[in-house]
């Protein structure tokens, strides 16, 4: 069996086991959050080695290549992500204005700081405090100093011996993602009650459908359309990061995930395995800038 078959078998097991049992089943917490610190352990560091190795190895007009391509790509998955948020309102039904809403119930949120996010005064805090956009923008100046460096063989060696490593580990704790899947779906089965979907349920079911038609539709057809890949091999690929995915409610714990499975969907094709390094500077980029899961959101 496959793992993401059996990521799917101990997410259905965890909810069958949360609906039995109920409450008697919260310690399941506990090694579901477990689960997703040790995904999230090799997370950032991998992020960060990887862009460097993979920068570092592109000459400019590959970089340059590169962005043009990928950038363009990005910006009609940006236009595709918000064409479905702008159509999303209107599958809602019509409803009166809500009176008994109190800005008082209103927490102030807390104050954006751009420059804080995005610029790295101190790289050391950034990683420390899981700031991913300034690790990103830290990795890529790094990565693009030892582009253009003359003594940069060495360095690559390491840094690929240390992207292996770490990659490795990752894959070692992608291995228990049955068991934590069904430890997180067996929690929030048995703690979630029937009257807080019911409460929510247009949106609730608005919601899914959007993000199944954009995961299982729009994106993999757009994404078959530009390449030689099939619709299967697409969507295959990126089954287990899916399915951890939802199950964790994290994309950045799954993007080890995502770069190991692209990597091997492009060494299926001899044209396309010249193109496995990319995949380690586009995948955090992308998550960074804005992905369509995230623009999602905005509904």
């Amino acid at each position: 069996m496959s793992l993401s078959a059996r990521v799917l078998l101990g997410l259905a097991l965890g909810v069958a086991t949360g609906l039995f049992f109920g409450e008697s089943v919260a310690f399941l917490d506990v090694p579901g959050k477990a689960f997703v610190v040790l995904l999230q352990m090799t997370v950032l560091p991998f992020v960060s080695v990887a862009l460097i190795h993979s920068l570092g190895r592109l000459s400019t007009t590959d970089a340059r290549t590169l962005a043009r391509y990928a950038g363009a790509f990005l910006l009609v998955i940006w236009a595709v992500a918000l064409s479905v948020v702008v159509a999303f309102p209107l599958a809602f039904p019509g409803w009166e204005a809500a009176s008994f809403f109190s800005t008082s119930l209103v927490e102030e949120p807390p104050p954006f700081e751009p420059l804080a996010l995005y610029l790295p005064a101190n790289p050391f805090h950034a990683f420390a405090e899981g700031v991913v956009p300034a690790v990103v923008v830290f990795s890529v100046a790094l990565g693009l100093s030892l582009m253009v460096s003359e003594r940069k063989q060495a360095l690559l060696e390491s840094l690929g011996t240390l992207e292996e490593t770490l990659q490795r580990i990752a894959g070692f704790v992608v291995g228990l993602a049955p068991y934590g899947v069904f430890a997180i779906a067996g929690h929030a089965a048995g703690s979630m009650r029937a009257e807080e979907l019911l409460d929510l349920q247009v949106y609730t079911v608005t919601y899914v459908l959007a993000a199944l038609i954009l995961a299982f539709w729009i994106l993999p057809v757009l994404v078959t359309s530009l390449t030689p890949f099939r619709y299967g091999e697409v969507v295959g690929c990126a089954r287990e990061a899916l399915i951890t995915a939802f199950a964790t409610g994290s994309v950045f714990v799954v993007l080890p995930i995502l770069a190991y499975r692209s990597k091997e969907l492009l060494d299926t094709r001899e044209d396309a395995r010249g193109s496995r390094d990319l995949v380690d500077v586009i995948v955090p980029i992308a998550f960074t800038l804005s992905s369509a899961g995230k623009l999602l959101a905005l509904a």
